[in-house]
């Protein structure tokens, strides 16, 4: 992925060279300084985004609960993005289920004015019966995406069943897979093309409720998520060119 003799520092302006939006994740682990996200702008070009998660203080230990200042301090950190912020993603721990869906709704209406909004279930109980409905109906008065994830939590035709009724006019897509799965993360190692397929179908059948879509891949997909991410593109049928890179010559060629 990235040209031989890349230091870690520069790895964020290479991937912005192939690609036009990241998920970050260290943002889970606590709200970026200002000065750390204008930084982090400054390294990509014009139209490129970053998507961020909600700190884990807030979805997992206060389970979205008397969280207000933290939101409103995180949202005030990300707006430094301007029209590089692409989403902030809510994602909820694996046990937060239905039985709290109170909180889920007067979270979701509390959310402030200005970032594109998704929320996250892993619990499969959140897409039958009553909660489902209630959920649905917090995100879509909000204009909320319903995370629409291929992992492990909720089977793939759940949450493709919901991709095809958005709750926004944005989408937020994920393909996680199982983790530690794979020992290294340089190259496919799962055949994930029956899996893209689907997410093609689907899309195509939401897209004209959709003004914009955001997704990204984990290495814990397919075992490589630059090659994913291609492999998507090319059956979309979006535009793809990879940048040219130099490779490191090995010791023992002549």
């Amino acid at each position: 992925m990235y040209d031989a003799g890349a230091r870690p520092e520069g790895y964020l302006r290479e991937y912005a060279e192939e690609f036009g939006s990241v998920e970050i994740d260290s943002t889970f682990y606590g709200t970026p300084p200002p000065e750390r996200v204008l930084r982090w702008a400054a390294q990509v070009p014009d139209g490129f985004t970053f998507a961020l998660k909600l700190p884990r203080e807030i979805t997992h230990e206060h389970r979205l609960l008397v969280a207000q200042p933290l939101v409103e301090a995180f949202v005030a950190s990300a707006l430094e993005f301007g029209d590089k912020l692409e989403a902030i993603l809510i994602q909820t721990p694996p046990d937060l289920g239905p039985a709290e869906i109170e909180a889920v709704e007067a979270f979701v209406a509390a959310l402030p004015a200005g970032p594109r909004w998704a929320f996250e279930v892993r619990d499969k109980d959140w897409f039958h019966g009553e909660a489902h409905q209630r959920l649905r109906d917090a995100l879509g008065t909000h204009g909320v995406a319903l995370a629409v994830t291929d992992g492990t939590f909720v089977p793939l035709e759940t949450m493709l069943h919901e991709l095809r009724r958005p709750t926004a006019s944005h989408a937020y897509l994920r393909w996680l897979g199982p983790q530690g799965a794979f020992e290294r993360f340089d190259a496919e190692v799962i055949d994930r093309g029956e899996q893209i397929a689907q997410w093609v179908e689907a899309l195509g059948d939401a897209a004209p409720q959709l003004a914009r879509v955001a997704g990204y891949a984990s290495n814990t997909y397919a075992g490589h998520a630059p090659a994913t991410v291609r492999r998507l593109f090319a059956a979309l049928g979006v535009p793809h060119e990879r940048p040219e890179r130099v490779e490191q010559p090995s010791l023992f060629e002549s």
